[in-house]
């Protein structure tokens, strides 16, 4: 995952940075990831600009949907990301923890005519004050066309500007995202998704 300086949290000094992870969904209902982004720093050397890798900052990610979606009501879940103690803030920044915050979250489809349109409303709450400009309300649209069903595009307001971007599911297995933040910034996912036969 390649991550632009618009898309990671405020008290991260990088410009960009790189990502892996790796996600389980036992239920249904119950959805959690392990999230590592590289943290890179600017080195200056014989009069040029390096960058190089120092670090990683890892986070575990977890979601629960208690109501599923039905033909007249939204999905509702709500979630944490970075999950990790709230009370381990000093000056108003917490040390590890950056991508730390709680939210919650309601999503509808509707059918229009083999279109699938999809709709969602979030409330997120980072912790620190340094991300303060990301509390708030998130939302967005998704349209998935008649004619090929993998592919979805998707406009969103994340709280602090407007995303664009398409997702595709390739042969089943592949998941393909890239996207445009806040109208400047590129970021690309690539994953393989497989489902346990049990």
């Amino acid at each position: 995952m390649y991550m632009s300086r618009e898309f990671l949290p405020d008290q991260m000094p990088d410009k960009y940075s790189f990502g892996y992870g790796v996600g389980v969904t036992l239920f249904s209902w119950l959805e959690a990831s392990y999230c590592p982004t590289l943290l890179w720093m600017e080195k200056h050397v014989d009069g040029k600009v390096k960058h190089a890798f120092y670090n990683e900052d890892r986070r575990l990610n977890v979601k629960v949907r208690p109501l599923k979606e039905g033909r007249w009501w939204p999905a509702l879940a709500f979630g944490m990301d970075d999950v990790g103690r709230l009370d381990r803030i000093k000056d108003g920044k917490n040390l590890n923890n950056y991508f730390q915050n709680l939210y919650v979250v309601g999503s509808k489809h509707f059918d229009t005519g083999g279109y699938e349109l999809g709709a969602h409303l979030a409330y997120r709450y980072y912790v620190t004050d340094v991300n303060r400009k990301r509390r708030g309300m998130a939302g967005g649209v998704t349209v998935r066309p008649s004619f090929y069903r993998p592919l979805r595009a998707t406009v969103e307001w994340d709280g602090k500007g407007v995303n664009a971007g398409v997702d595709m599911l390739l042969w089943h297995h592949l998941f393909a995202q890239c996207a445009l933040v806040h109208g400047s910034s590129f970021m690309g996912i690539l994953s393989y998704h497989y489902t346990m036969p049990f």
